[in-house]
């Protein structure tokens, strides 16, 4: 154990990278010095030390950037470091009904302003009575059978944080989205929760739509309810959501089309896989008369790149109000495309989804 030397707290993982040139996963121990704010990696294969003590300040999340290179924590090196962790950092899930599917933003909301931070976020649709009456026994008295074969997608969401459990269930039972959605009370819950939910299919329909994404900077400064609750009140329709954590490969990839074109090209990358994203496919009001022109419509919402300029000459879109928080499909031909990448090519799963 070594979750404490001398006076420092030191904390411990186990780190996983794909090297590229022989195409294999390395596996480090990376020590994490908190109070200096350094990191020190060991090559698990041959015990060498891999980096000395260098200054880095990454989040601890998933999967983190540190010198360019993208690592994976897939567990803790030490029975103390998991205490100190998971002591601290509970998960809970919660579902909501599809009556509550347009208030997703105001219940995501509701939850970070509490001072939790969402975790995984994602639509589903029940496809058959197999579907629904298996979610109908997970959800109890909570929500009715009828209910859950409405058209629109249920929701489940899972929160991080201090005593989240307890925490996130109180805050649901007191307010006015207590009926028609079921949140866990125990730690089995959270498990049977979001191994039923979180793995059904998405929701996206490739249809007339166009993508957003939240970037992993929103997650962390809690502001996904509000950011989606904006959208929903410009009159767009959230058809389909999802939380997705990119590699360098597949960021660079989704943004290929700016390599080359703009300057920010490499940091766009940096920050796509920095952490957590939000894929997000948007379209207009059914059978509007300007559904073709939803990748146009939304790009004029979401305002300028440059977040000074956008809070600067347009105050009133998502970035002149957020920052530079989402990234939008800027060209028509694109919309569909970029909703595939996250919802058909990265999940491999295409489904007719909700319309």
């Amino acid at each position: 154990m070594f979750a404490m030397e001398g006076n420092e707290r030191v904390l411990g993982f186990v780190a996983e990278w794909f090297d590229p040139h022989p195409q294999i996963i390395k596996k480090y121990l990376l020590k994490y010095y908190s109070q200096t704010c350094e990191v020190e990696m060991k090559d698990l294969s041959n015990g060498r030390k891999f980096l000395k003590k260098t200054k880095a300040s990454p989040t601890l999340s998933a999967n983190i950037l540190l010198l360019s290179r993208d690592l994976k924590l897939i567990d803790y090196a030490d029975d103390t470091t998991r205490k100190l962790l998971e002591d601290v950092d509970e998960r809970t899930i919660c579902v909501l009904s599809p009556a509550l599917y347009d208030c997703m933003g105001n219940v995501i909301d509701l939850i970070e302003s509490a001072g939790y931070t969402l975790v995984d976020l994602k639509s589903i649709s029940l496809l058959d009575t197999e579907d629904i009456d298996a979610a109908a026994k997970f959800m109890g008295n909570a929500i009715g059978m009828n209910d859950l074969a409405r058209p629109e997608p249920l929701v489940a969401m899972s929160f991080r944080g201090v005593n989240a459990i307890l925490g996130v269930g109180n805050i649901i039972d007191s307010s006015s989205f207590a009926s028609g959605s079921v949140c866990s009370s125990n730690f089995e819950e959270v498990t049977q929760l979001a191994n039923f939910f979180l793995k059904k299919r998405h929701t996206a329909t490739f249809e007339e739509c166009t993508c957003c994404v939240i970037k992993p900077r929103a997650i962390a400064e809690r502001l996904v309810g509000s950011i989606i609750g904006n959208i929903v009140s410009r009159g767009f329709v959230v058809t389909a959501i999802q939380t997705f954590r990119l590699e360098r490969a597949a960021a660079a990839e989704f943004l290929e089309v700016y390599d080359g074109v703009v300057p920010e090209y490499k940091n766009m990358v940096n920050e796509m896989c920095s952490g957590p994203v939000i894929a997000l496919e948007i379209r207009l009001v059914p059978n509007s008369s300007d559904e073709e022109n939803v990748v146009d419509i939304f790009r004029s919402h979401a305002g300028p790149w440059d977040e000074n300029m956008a809070k600067e000459i347009a105050p009133e879109t998502i970035r002149g109000m957020f920052g530079n928080v989402v990234h939008c499909t800027d060209l028509p031909k694109d919309g569909v495309v970029e909703v595939e990448y996250f919802f058909k090519i990265l999940t491999g799963v295409y489904i007719d989804g909700w319309k």
